[in-house]
């Protein structure tokens, strides 16, 4: 077993999660892949481990605080520590408030900031134990408020506020915590992007759509010793995004 880098990486099953976890193993690090679908986190699975990394996979809900336990538990079981954490789970209605339901709205808060919480508590009390770590949690420029996104606005501001509050709380114990702001990445949420989402992208100051292997590398280098000065910043796109 090695304690040495062991980060969870969740929704971990496709798009920018498997890009990071991909990328992490590639690195030497030991890989904690966690997704809701268990054929697609078996796959991420598969490409760590024939490509040489290290990982384990992990099924299960952000939602569940039974599911989250669970995954640090596994991830200190087999490699003897938590030194990151990378939280990509993500869920998203679109529409104004006056025509969510309730269960929708109750789905990506849960999915986007509960999930987020509950994986950051897990973790961060695991991290105390073995001197630190470092935290990312996925926002979106959504975050500033965007037409037809108000349930996932609202979950992703929480996240920065949230990601902020934990770097000023763990500052003197070991533990720092950063928010990466993606552009606008083709995944899995954004394959049924309109024609006009796909034009702002264009209109954006990178010119395109982003990819999830364009946003693997600020991750890992947010969770690496490098950036040891960098703690409560948020990191990325203010253009449209995922």
């Amino acid at each position: 077993m090695s304690a040495l880098r062991t980060a969870i990486v969740t929704g971990a099953g496709y798009g920018i999660g498997r890009a990071i976890a991909q990328s992490l193993a590639s690195t030497g690090w030991n890989v904690v892949s966690f997704d809701l679908d268990g054929s697609r986190n078996g796959e991420t699975l598969r490409l760590i481990e024939d490509t040489g990394g290290t990982a384990i996979a992990v099924n299960g809900s952000v939602n569940e605080p039974e599911d989250v336990e669970r995954a640090c538990a596994a991830a200190v079981d087999r490699f003897g520590a938590i030194t990151g954490l990378v939280n990509c789970a993500a869920l998203r209605y679109p529409g104004p408030i006056d025509s969510l339901e309730i269960e929708q709205w109750d789905a990506t808060i849960d999915t986007c900031l509960r999930g987020t919480f509950l994986f950051c508590r897990s973790a961060i009390r695991r991290m105390l134990l073995s001197g630190g770590g470092s935290i990312i949690n996925f926002s979106s420029s959504s975050a500033h408020g965007r037409p037809n996104q108000a349930a996932y606005s609202a979950a992703k501001a929480a996240v920065e506020t949230l990601t902020y509050c934990i770097a000023l709380d763990y500052r003197d114990r070991g533990i720092r915590a950063n928010a990466i702001i993606p552009p606008f990445t083709v995944t899995g949420m954004t394959e049924n992007a309109t024609a006009a989402q796909i034009a702002s992208a264009a209109r954006s100051p990178l010119g395109r759509a982003a990819l999830p292997t364009d946003v693997a590398p600020l991750a890992a280098f947010l969770l690496s010793d490098e950036a040891a000065a960098f703690s409560g910043g948020n990191f990325g796109s203010a253009g449209l995004n995922s």
